[in-house]
Formats: C-alpha cells, structure tokens, sequence
C-alpha cells in the first residue's frame, strides 16, 4: 500500500460485534488491494447519520462504536481512514478465527 493519506477512507459494516470490511472476505484471505477507498468529500456527501452510518478518525472512536449497543438497527456502517487499516486487519482477523472455531451445542 502507499503512504496513508488522509482524505482517503474505506467502509466497513459492523454486524454481530464484528467488523466487516468491505471487499475482504469473512473468511480470507486478506487482499489490501480488494479493500476501494473513497475520498473523504464523498464519504462526507454520502453518510447517513441518522442510520448510526459515521465516520470513525482513529482507534478509540473504533473501540468505542465496537462497545456501543446496536439498538434498533442490527448494523451500521463505519468509514475508517486508511491509517487504521492494521487495526482494521487484526480486528478481522479476530472474527474470522471466532467463525472458524466449532461452536458448542447450546450456541
């Protein structure tokens, strides 16, 4: 990837405590070139607040909307910058191993 840039985000949904990151698969592999940025001006224009849609700016808003009770919307979509890309991956990376493991019989 290239030098992190500010004005350049990427969405993600975050459904069932777990962030989906939109173009990487639940289950992987992990591509940094499937992952499309959109310029903030348009992630601006686009976002739907009233939905609980926002833009997170850095790793505390992300733990925080993380923690936050979902209420009558079952998801949300989060816009994270580029420069939370790792944190983005390690999060996913959580889920996918949750997924993969064998649930017991009273889930």
């Amino acid at each position: 990837m290239t030098v992190d840039r500010l004005d350049r985000f990427f969405s993600a949904t975050l459904l069932g405590g777990f962030l989906h990151v939109r173009g990487i698969p639940d289950w992987g592999p992990w591509n940094d070139g499937r992952i499309e940025y959109t310029h903030e001006s348009l992630v601006d224009a686009i976002l739907r607040p009233g939905t609980g849609d926002r833009k997170v700016l850095t790793h505390e808003e992300l733990q925080a909307a993380l923690a936050e009770p979902r209420g009558p919307a079952p998801s949300q979509t989060l816009w994270l910058p580029a420069s939370l890309l790792e944190e983005a991956r390690r999060l996913w990376e959580m889920m996918s191993a949750e997924l993969a493991s064998p649930q017991s019989p009273d889930h």
